[in-house]
């Protein structure tokens, strides 16, 4: 029903607007929404959410610092030495088994009389060297490696690499640090305030803590995190070892997608903990360290074929994994280039996609890779596209193939697992994962490939008729509406990445913490940590999702500065307290840097940004609180009058002329799919558009006008520390 209606027949049975929930302290727009339900899953901000699209260079360029402080939650330790070895390398899973039995007391003593740092790296090699016959010990303290780290902001330089004997290490003339080849990350500190962990005051339990939050502590931890990410990025495994040595004392770290076990601390040159590690893990097969052996290099004929296909040079490394077909059908076997690590969290779903070659049937697909989360309400993608496919939902690809990746119990996730244990000091909650793997039946450009700035918002329109086939057919929300989640396929768009999508029959968070694309998700989201994922919030993505592309492909009549401003302004985080900020919905409201044309040429797209923010300001419209209070009292008097009243029709016209009810009705057309997906063709139709290819545009660094120090530490060589409006330090690249 239209709020401009004037129909004067009184309702057989009253029924006066629907009040919605009142806040006795605030006057906003949330005033007349439901409640900030916090049966939802609140946001995550970390380097995976808010990364991939950011243009702010303190979240690009990740300081360890910031590293550290993201992983400290989801350590668990200290746990016992032995039960470690035990639960992570045991004996009865290694065929022909030595124990070690050559260990004695003072064993690295010329490891600890060394005269600084650097100079332990040799005698510790050359002893544990003697305890692991099966591995090769390389310092690499001095050698980052620049081929597989490339899209690291900083160096990736461990000082000892730990290599198999079978995968020989880098040879003469190359550079020793290889990290897609690394086995073991080995990292020296020889001061103790460096240490990140500590032994509990009154023993280790849920209620003690084992992680120093200091700058150097988190400077350390920070810097294991990134030779983690860098490792597990680079190859394909599903867990790995890493050993921290500070002076005296030793730490065995397991990461894996759920989060890091941590060892109790070894005294090694005393205790044979440390020479036993690196004794089993000589003799254990690759499926126990931690090698994704379902992944095998790919034959050289696999490779030539499948590097003809996907257009990628003949030196490009190339692996091969077979996958199950949906339905019964075939097994897909597939040939895919090994993968490149970004600077980001190695915890989560860790997804990574890339276009492979389907040797059978002779065609190109996309495999993507991930962690899924393994709660009951969280759907496998499998099974969502299956539900999508079923309901006949329009603009989506074809999962053709898909599984849990079959393991042996080592390889799977065992962070979640000692997560409870009566070790375990305090953490933050840890979520259970399993690998898993998809294959879609077809390869789309991403948006910012388009030929015109018409068809990628024609694809964002498809996209949107995807999401409304999937919510009003199929009952699925997809909840990370994102530019780099609509593709482009034969000039359609089509809505793809559903692992984040939810069953709308589901009512209250499914987990502690809910991923999605930082960037794109409503001002609502960002500002409200605790509020629902609703309909409305992906409608609203829609406008972020155009307005990223057409002001970072297409040419604009602002100033680079100013364009740099309106982007950060609008898709970034507040600096200052770490969460969200209202400039979004403030962005919203204003529109000012569209009171004039913003695109060059394309007075169509202006009209459609500038249409579709008048639109979702609505949602952000301050009602006074006085008209709230008129608002309830008129109602409540309807409420209390006779069917039969004489003034009952004029009353419940005033009160639908009223602003908040004007407001409700207005709100109930932001959930509509069909009012978007008609504003998106209305502007489609208009004359004005050209054809205009993609033209990546400058975003001018607000870093550019700090103040800078140059320092010097171990990790980072020279760097420039920046203090910052939080007092934090930063290293930004030197």
């Amino acid at each position: 029903m239209s709020a401009d209606s004037t129909d004067s027949t009184p309702p057989a049975r009253i029924r006066t607007p629907e009040l919605l929930p009142q806040t006795p302290t605030r006057s906003t727009a949330q005033d007349l929404q439901p409640g900030l339900l916090v049966d939802d899953t609140p946001v995550k901000r970390s380097c995976s959410t808010m990364q991939p699209y950011t243009t702010n260079t303190r979240c690009r360029d990740t300081t360890l610092n910031a590293m550290g402080n993201e992983i400290r939650g989801h350590l668990v330790g200290p746990m016992p030495v032995e039960q470690f070895l035990e639960e992570f390398l045991p004996p009865s899973t290694i065929p022909d088994y030595q124990p070690l039995t050559s260990f004695s007391d003072g064993a690295f003593e010329s490891t600890l009389s060394a005269a600084h740092e650097t100079k332990a790296y040799e005698p510790f090699i050359n002893t544990m060297t003697s305890f692991a016959p099966g591995l090769s010990f390389i310092d690499t303290h001095s050698n980052a490696d620049t081929t597989n780290c490339k899209l690291f902001p900083f160096h990736v330089k461990p000082d000892i690499c730990v290599y198999a004997n079978e995968s020989p290490p880098p040879r003469a003339g190359q550079p020793p640090c290889d990290i897609s080849a690394t086995e073991v990350v080995i990292e020296f500190k020889w001061e103790p305030h460096h240490n990140p962990f500590y032994t509990p005051a009154n023993g280790p339990g849920p209620t003690s803590h084992f992680i120093s939050e200091t700058d150097k502590a988190m400077d350390t931890l920070g810097q294991i995190t990134s030779y983690a990410a860098a490792q597990l990025g680079a190859q394909y495994r599903t867990h790995a070892f890493m050993v921290l040595i500070i002076f005296d004392q030793a730490y065995i770290l397991r990461w894996d997608r759920e989060g890091t076990t941590v060892s109790s601390a070894i005294h090694y040159n005393e205790e044979p903990h440390l020479a036993d590690f690196f004794h089993r893990y000589g003799q254990a097969s690759p499926a126990l360290r931690g090698v994704d052996t379902s992944v095998t290099p790919a034959s050289a004929e696999e490779a030539r074929l499948a590097r003809l296909q996907l257009g990628l040079p003949a030196t490009k490394r190339m692996l091969k994994t077979t996958v199950p077909g949906v339905d019964n059908s075939d097994s897909i076997t597939l040939v895919f280039p090994a993968p490149l690590p970004v600077g980001q969290t190695p915890i989560g779903r860790c997804t990574r996609a890339c276009p492979a070659y389907d040797l059978g049937n002779k065609k190109v697909v996309m495999l993507k890779d991930s962690w899924r989360v393994a709660i009951a309400d969280v759907l496998p993608e499998g099974e969502t596209y299956k539900l999508l496919k079923k309901h006949n939902v329009s603009n989506i690809a074809s999962c053709i193939a898909c599984h849990d990746v079959p393991s042996i119990p080592q390889q799977a996730p065992q962070t979640y697992k000692f997560a409870d244990a009566p070790w375990a000091c305090s953490h933050d909650t840890i979520t259970p994962h399993i690998h898993y793997r998809l294959v879609l039946n077809i390869v789309g450009k991403q948006l910012c490939e388009f030929e015109s700035s018409h068809q990628f918002v024609a694809a964002i329109r498809d996209a949107l008729i995807a999401h409304k086939d999937a919510y009003n057919s199929a009952g699925v929300l997809h909840r990370d509406l994102s530019a780099g989640n609509v593709v482009i396929h034969k000039g359609k768009g089509i809505l793809i990445d559903w692992d984040l999508s939810k069953l709308i029959s589901i009512k209250g968070a499914r987990q502690v913490t809910r991923t999605g694309t930082w960037q794109f998700m409503s001002a609502h989201l960002v500002q409200n940590r605790d509020a629902r994922h609703d309909v409305e919030d992906d409608l609203e993505s829609s406008l972020y999702v155009v307005l990223w592309i057409a002001l970072m492909y297409t040419e604009t009549h602002l100033t680079p500065p100013v364009r740099s401003l309106l982007v950060k302004d609008v898709f970034e985080v507040n600096e200052l307290e770490g969460v969200g900020s209202t400039s979004k919905s403030a962005f919203l409201n204003s529109r000012i840097q569209f009171s004039k044309d913003v695109f060059v040429d394309r007075k169509p797209l202006d009209s459609l940004v500038l249409a579709l923010a008048e639109l979702f300001a609505i949602r952000y419209t301050l009602v006074a609180r006085e008209e709230q209070k008129a608002y309830v009292t008129l109602c409540e008097y309807i409420e209390g009058l006779s069917p039969d009243a004489a003034e009952l029709a004029s009353l419940i016209n005033l009160s639908k002329a009223h602003p908040c009810y004007r407001l409700k009705m207005n709100m109930e057309a932001l959930r509509s799919h069909e009012k978007i997906i008609e504003v998106y063709d209305l502007h489609l139709g208009l004359d004005g558009w050209v054809k205009d290819p993609p033209v990546a545009q400058t975003i001018t660094s607000y870093d550019n006008h700090h103040v800078k120090r140059r320092t010097f530490t171990k990790s980072q060589c020279g760097s420039w520390v920046e203090l910052t409006t939080s007092s934090k330090r930063r290293r930004v690249e030197g």
